[in-house]
């Protein structure tokens, strides 16, 4: 009697504790929090650019020295008839100011590696045909007396005048870049980034140069002229041709918006150096009247000079492109519910 009144007890005890359990409030799992997002940058890319270039140091310097001159103290006169005789090279000597623009367009391709949420950074090559090109012209005088005598009522002189066009065509025909990029995303769908790297390119010259030298003697009897004799020569060679495909830098910056999962459009703006170019002109000269002796013919009037071009190829780039992205769409984080 006492076993079964004990079986009761406890079953009446468990049935008690099975009814207050079921009226507690029911435990659930902590919801987990959302994966961070995936990076959305990394990964190959292509595209296309296109935009405009104008230049940064327009000026081409062109200096020319004189090499001989028949009346000079490089001449082959066992006396100098003209200590100046040097200042026919100061006419073609001078400074084009030369406006280098032109439409430039191309494709790239790099990579990027996102790391954190909000930092990126890259590397990109591009290669661009251009119209970058210039062209202008100066033109240069001269003039001086070379003596000018007096013996009594006599006297004699030469006065000398020298006149120069120069003309300078320069050109970019393409131009590449390799970089390196560093950007701050914003958004997730906005990249600010700066760049910079190794700029390359193929660059061409030209400069054409032209001397006429006049001669003006003159014979005077009591200040009055008497004989005057203007003998007058023009110029030929003064051709140069550069090309030459240069290496130098680059440095910008630029904005680019993922618009969609693979596609991007940017902004982007460069300045590029390709260096300082120096090259010679073809020897100037500027010859006048012939001369025969014992059959060998030898000009009597020669001016010989030789310049030098200097051309400087840099410039800005304003630029937009697309870019197609090799990366899959990021997945919708998903939150299990309980």
């Amino acid at each position: 009697m006492k076993k079964l009144f004990s079986a009761t007890a406890i079953a009446l005890a468990l049935s008690a504790g099975a009814a207050l359990a079921a009226d507690l409030p029911a435990l659930k799992a902590p919801i987990l929090p959302p994966p961070p997002p995936p990076p959305i940058w990394t990964g190959f890319y292509v595209g296309l650019n296109a935009g405009y270039s104008w230049g940064a140091s327009n000026n081409i310097d062109v200096g020319t020295v004189n090499l001989y001159d028949t009346f000079g103290n490089n001449g082959l006169l066992p006396f100098v008839i003209d200590p100046g005789a040097g200042s026919a090279a100061l006419a073609a000597s001078g400074t084009v100011n030369a406006q280098r623009n032109g439409f430039i367009g191309g494709g790239q391709v790099g990579y990027n590696y996102q790391f954190g949420n909000h930092f990126l950074v890259g590397l990109e090559a591009d290669l661009q045909g251009t119209g970058i090109r210039s062209e202008n012209s100066f033109t240069g005088a001269a003039n001086w007396n070379a003596f000018n005598v007096a013996v009594g009522p006599f006297g004699l002189a030469l006065d000398r005048s020298a006149a120069s066009t120069t003309t300078v065509t320069s050109r970019t025909d393409w131009l590449g870049t390799v970089r390196g990029r560093l950007g701050y995303i914003w958004g997730p769908s906005f990249l600010l980034y700066a760049t910079g790297g190794l700029a390359y390119g193929g660059a061409q010259a030209t400069t054409h140069q032209s001397l006429f030298v006049n001669n003006n003697l003159s014979a005077t009897v009591l200040g009055a002229q008497v004989l005057g004799l203007s003998v007058p020569y023009g110029s030929i060679g003064g051709v140069a041709r550069y090309n030459e495909s240069r290496i130098g830098w680059t440095v910008g910056a630029g904005i680019e918006w993922l618009f969609a999962p693979n596609l991007s459009f940017k902004a982007e703006y460069l300045y590029y150096d390709l260096g300082t170019a120096r090259f010679l002109n073809g020897p100037l000269a500027a010859v006048g009247p012939q001369v025969t002796v014992l059959g060998f013919t030898s000009p009597l009037l020669t001016s010989i000079n030789q310049g030098i071009t200097r051309v400087k190829f840099d410039g800005h780039i304003a630029r937009v492109g697309i870019n197609y992205h090799f990366v899959s769409a990021p997945p919708v984080p998903v939150v299990a519910r309980y």
